[in-house]
């Protein structure tokens, strides 16, 4: 059976899926939710961007091409390793880095080398 389209205007088959269509969203962990909105979580995460001095670290290294000035809304913590792949890591401080909401998404999109986190992670920033 054919049917008009609302993502596209075209006519597709019912049973094919439109290109067009928004793909869903993943459906978050409970379990990582849980943890993120934990007490241990929240000290960790303010000892770490105390640690990097509220600066995102990429920025700060001058690398990625990307230097924007963040304020402390702007700043996120970021599993080098993520949650899914090593739950064990969640509170290690070497698995632990300040980055601005950019390139959190980026390292997070694999845009970002793992190497280089773990490498500025275990260094203190540059100042000037």
């Amino acid at each position: 059976m054919l049917k008009s389209c609302p993502y596209c205007g075209l006519i597709h088959d019912s049973k094919e899926r439109c290109p067009k269509r928004p793909r869903r969203k993943r459906e978050p962990n409970k379990r990582f939710s849980a943890f993120r909105s934990s007490w241990a979580w929240q000290r960790k995460r303010d000892t770490i961007l105390r640690r990097d001095y509220h600066l995102c670290r990429i920025c700060n290294a001058g690398g990625y091409g990307v230097f924007l000035p963040a304020s402390d809304a702007e700043l996120q913590v970021h599993h080098i390793e993520p949650l899914e792949e090593r739950e064990d890591l969640r509170l290690e401080e070497d698995n632990l880095i300040t980055l601005c909401i950019q390139h959190h998404s980026m390292a997070d999109d694999g845009k970002i080398p793992r190497d280089l986190l773990r490498e500025l992670a275990s260094t203190p920033p540059r100042w000037g």
